[in-house]
């Protein structure tokens, strides 16, 4: 926000140096930084514009835009657009992801993945880390985690870390590449704190890969049949690992180093620490139920169920990704 307010003051300050009348010169700067923010941050930038482009006239020692009123309108309607323009972007990149039917205590969302659908659960949980980001052409990246930690496990600081997942997200950033902003983002906010992630992409064509940080294994199904997906295991995100982890042979160290790997099934679900912690040494058996619902949405909620019919328990990712294109 500072940087684009600070840019349309330079860019105002430069055209009236430079004498410039035509309003797309005080304006389409204060636009595109408008258009690429949130709505609100959109709003702010413009209303800035305005002011400086009221100042422009107003003030003679500042030589610049034109008084002529058909200039003064070009330049209120393209501002007052910009907002718009953020708002609808803002709307068409979100309006993929829909709420599924649920029970009261879990949220299941529903979003596109390739040719396929994938599904969200989230509970409410300590600790529980859960986002989904539609990318450009039907591909999608998620992040499933559990943080621990007193700085980290706060409303504030998980907000902190799935909101930095969803701006990187939205660059189309490899799994590898959001496993190192993510372990400098908990390493800033938490010194003593850690974040157990596996980070999920699935392509246009289908094509699942993984990165897996201090989490639980993923679960493919073929058929009937579930398995553990064989991606290697590397250490939890931050200055700190779980106690007792232990980085397996293959295992990548956080910071962006880590190669993706390739999933594959008809089906892929992944867990959230809590839910192995939860059900211990029976995790992997309760992890048959992901084959028992046909929409990947029924997979995520009863992925959810606490032992013994306990409180739930999230974040799982459930991802169909349908056939990959062979093209």
């Amino acid at each position: 926000m500072r940087a684009a307010l600070a840019g349309t003051t330079g860019n105002a300050v430069l055209m009236g140096v430079a004498e410039v009348g035509t309003p797309i010169g005080w304006v389409l700067l204060p636009g595109l930084l408008g258009v690429s923010a949130r709505p609100r941050a959109a709003a702010l930038v413009s209303a800035w514009a305005g002011v400086l482009v009221v100042a422009s006239v107003l003030l003679p020692v500042i030589p610049g835009h034109r008084t002529d009123p058909q200039a003064l309108l070009a330049s209120a309607v393209s501002l007052s657009a910009v907002p718009l323009l953020a708002w609808a972007r803002r709307r068409t990149r979100t309006a993929s992801v829909t709420r599924a039917a649920g029970p009261p205590d879990v949220a299941v969302f529903t979003v596109p993945a390739g040719p396929g659908s994938a599904a969200l659960a989230v509970c409410g949980s300590p600790g529980e880390i859960g986002a989904a980001v539609p990318l450009r052409g039907g591909g999608l990246l998620a992040l499933i985690g559990t943080v621990t930690g007193a700085a980290l496990d706060t409303p504030a600081g998980r907000r902190a870390v799935e909101q930095t997942f969803r701006r990187h997200a939205g660059l189309a950033a490899s799994p590898q590449r959001l496993a190192g902003v993510l372990d400098q983002a908990v390493r800033d906010l938490a010194p003593a704190g850690h974040l157990r992630a596996t980070i999920v992409r699935v392509d246009r064509s289908g094509a699942v890969e993984a990165v897996r940080c201090g989490s639980p294994d993923l679960i493919t199904v073929s058929g009937d049949r579930s398995d553990l997906a064989e991606v290697p295991a590397g250490p939890a995100l931050g200055s700190t690992r779980p106690a007792g982890s232990t980085a397996r042979a293959g295992s990548t160290s956080p910071g962006g180093d880590a190669t993706p790997s390739p999933v594959t099934g008809r089906r892929v679900a992944v867990v959230g620490a809590a839910f192995a912690d939860a059900h211990g040494e029976r995790w992997v058996r309760v992890l048959d139920q992901v084959a028992a619902d046909d929409d990947p949405a029924g997979a995520a909620r009863r992925l959810t169920r606490g032992p013994r019919g306990g409180r739930r328990i999230g974040p799982a990712l459930v991802v169909d990704p349908g056939p990959p294109s062979r093209a």
